[in-house]
């Protein structure tokens, strides 16, 4: 195989935005191991995918035919999991599903499989209203709290007496109930009078999570006074301003230190300034508990830090940081490194724990600021540590010295023995079986379990196992819990080349940048879809999709976005999209395609700053790393693809205020 392409396409085409020919021939995933298994299980493997069908369309005549042939088969189990899953739902289980329940455990010995038939098998029972079933298996290790339907199964069953702990837990809790929990609630509540603890608990939980409803139907068990307290605090929510400067909250008590507490922290989401002035002019004449008045504190004071305000630096410095708030001390240093001051960037990391200071990140910050300090000899000598790393700080600070980057592959090379225990361990035969049956999320969950209280040493060999075999989100995901950081190969697999080529040629991108975006969004798992939405390689949210389909000219558009060429073509038009917005830009482009554009145009700074100061001073943390992430796995992938990779400080061109965005 060869790969056509050069170092000067890849600088032009991130730079200047011009095409380079590139060829790129499809990685097949395949060894000498992988075809070995293929052979293994060929007919049983399609035996499965057919008994699986069948069970999945109702043909249960042929799949009790199928089944019987597969006894031997990994996934056998599997199998009669499903079909006790899908009969349960067909049906109202009773004293034998239990029985059905406790065989399959005996005979699989699958504690991963037990335990979601014993949570399926739950649900069903409160379904069925079987409560004296339900309430057995809840005893069982392996059954899931279910609180609500606990409670509706105590009342059926005449074992619940008045307000006690479990009861508390529910009623305070600001979250709504399912229909029939809260008949049963309320049924407890017309019978006994909460606890005055729990009245008040409940009144501070909803105002918390701004759940008001519940909050006023509690407020008749206060006595005048209090209920007119509190609901002046529902009242002023929405205008907090009015009320805390009022002068009715003059008096020191409990209630009065919650409500501005709480109104004060509100108020600086509309004027954090005001709200802090405010703050420090009046909280030395309450006796604030020390974690309250800690947390009101620090919320606002960080939220002046995420805006960028002139004065978060003085707010962060008005309290003692508590030694296990990180997160605190951390945004003490990008708040003067906002403001380029390098004398108070020195100090601030110099307060650190000594293990953070050590950190690559602080360590490269404690260098920059040496060097502009006029240190040069101690910044150059700390560089030059951080450029042996093959990280983004490592190739930063290479850069300031004009050094090569230290990017080499050291394959693992795993103990003979340990492979051939892990090639026959049955869990990782299930994972293999599960991809190549076309159930890859079974696959990942098998994997992880197995792998779960694993030493590095047989992780690392798990990582080596599942690159063989071709799964290589899971030797990425196995190399990184091994920390086997430069084990090149198995963390940055050099996947779908096609389609990447069509769609880098397409959108007049580098290859090595569409593959850092979808080894930091995704790690090569296609049918992946995040907890907001996003699906597939280079994790598109469908309204994203969508757009980019209008964009392209396609109405009406119902493609998959677990399709690979479909999510890696879209991905990368949207992509581009967003490059073209940020003149090129491809840490902005990056930050954009993380968080949005209009969130990165209101980060952007009013004066010209560096880029990298500009990354690590982004409100967002996970863009923060998201960035960093691309760009380092970026210059990685240059290195596989071509043998050299591009200065970041080449990619990292100064940030020029507002305007640099498109808009």
């Amino acid at each position: 195989m060869k790969i056509h392409h050069c170092a000067l396409c890849v600088l032009t085409l991130l730079v200047v935005g011009m095409t380079c020919p590139v060829v790129l021939a499809d990685h097949t995933g395949t060894s000498a191991g992988t075809l070995a298994d293929e052979g293994l299980y060929a007919s049983e493997r399609e035996r499965f995918i057919e008994a699986y069908a069948a069970l999945k369309g109702g043909d249960r005549k042929r799949f009790i035919e199928l089944e019987a042939a597969l006894k031997g088969y990994p996934l056998h189990n599997f199998l009669l999991h499903t079909d006790l899953m899908l009969r349960w739902k067909q049906i109202k289980p009773g004293r034998s599903a239990i029985k059905a329940l406790n065989n399959f455990e005996k005979s699989s010995q699958d504690k991963s499989l037990t335990r979601s038939l014993t949570r399926r098998l739950q649900r069903r029972l409160a379904e069925t209203d079987q409560w004296s079933l339900f309430l057995g298996l809840g005893k069982s290790q392996l059954a899931s709290e279910m609180p609500c339907s606990r409670l509706r199964a105590r009342s059926e069953t005449g074992s619940l007496d008045g307000f006690d702990e479990a009861v508390v837990d529910l009623w305070i809790s600001p979250n709504r109930p399912n229909k029939r929990c809260a008949k049963v609630l309320a049924s407890i509540e017309a019978a006994n009078t909460p606890p005055i603890t729990a009245i008040w608990e409940r009144i501070y939980q909803g105002i918390e999570a701004r759940k008001l409803e519940p909050v006023r139907k509690t407020l008749g068990y206060l006595a005048t006074r209090d209920r007119r307290q509190v609901e002046r605090w529902l009242d002023a929510i929405d205008n907090p301003e009015p009320l805390l400067t009022s002068g009715k909250l003059s008096k020191d008590t409990v209630l009065n230190r919650r409500i501005i507490a709480d109104l004060v922290v509100a108020w600086s989401k509309q004027d954090t300034a005001a709200a802090m002035t405010y703050w420090l002019k009046n909280r030395h004449d309450y006796t604030f508990f020390e974690d309250r008045y800690y947390e009101t504190h620090r919320a606002m004071a960080m939220r002046g830090a995420y805006r960028r305000l002139p004065e978060a630096y003085g707010w962060l410095n008005a309290i003692d940081a508590r030694d296990d708030d990180l997160e605190l001390k951390e945004w003490r240093i990008r708040t003067v490194l906002l403001k380029e001051d390098w004398s108070q960037v020195l100090r601030s990391i110099r307060r650190l724990p000594v293990e953070e200071q050590e950190e690559d990140h602080w360590a490269y910050w404690e260098a920059r600021a040496l060097e502009a300090t006029d240190h040069e000899s101690q910044a150059s000598a700390i560089y030059a540590e951080l450029a042996e790393l093959q990280s983004y700080y490592g190739f930063l600070s290479a850069d300031r010295l004009g050094l090569d980057y230290s990017i080499r592959d050291e394959p693992v090379e795993p103990d003979p023995k340990i492979m051939a225990q892990l090639t026959d361990d049955p869990a990782f035969v299930r994972a293999r079986e599960f991809n190549r049956v076309n159930l890859p999320w079974e696959g990942r969950r098998e994997w992880n379990n197995a792998i779960f209280s694993m030493n590095p040493e047989e992780l690392a060999a798990t990582a080596v196992l599942a690159d063989r075999w071709g799964l290589h989100d899971r030797a990425i995901y196995s190399a990184g819990k091994a920390e086997q950081k430069r084990a090149i190969g198995l963390r940055f697999p050099v996947l779908y080349r096609s389609a990447v080529a069509r769609a880098a040629q397409e959108n007049r991108l580098d290859p090595a940048l569409v593959m850092g975006v979808m080894r930091r969004e995704s790690a090569y798992i296609a049918d992946v879809k995040s907890g907001a939405g996003a699906i597939g390689l280079m994790q598109l949210m469908p309204r994203t999709a969508r757009y980019v389909a209008k964009l392209k000219g396609l109405d009406n558009w119902r493609g998959d976005l677990t399709d690979a060429d479909t999510n890696i073509g879209f991905g990368s038009f949207y992509l581009r999209h967003v490059l073209d917005k940020f003149d090129n830009h491809v840490a902005m482009a990056a930050a954009g395609y993380n968080a949005g554009p209009h969130r990165v145009t209101s980060w952007l700074p009013e004066q010209v700053m560096d880029a990298d100061r500009w990354i690590d001073t982004i409100p967002y943390t996970e863009t923060r790393r998201y960035v960093r992430a691309v760009l380092a796995y970026t210059a990685i992938y240059e290195w596989r693809l071509t043998q050299t990779s591009l200065r970041l400080s080449q990619k990292l061109q100064p940030i020029g205020g507002r305007t640099t965005a498109s808009y």
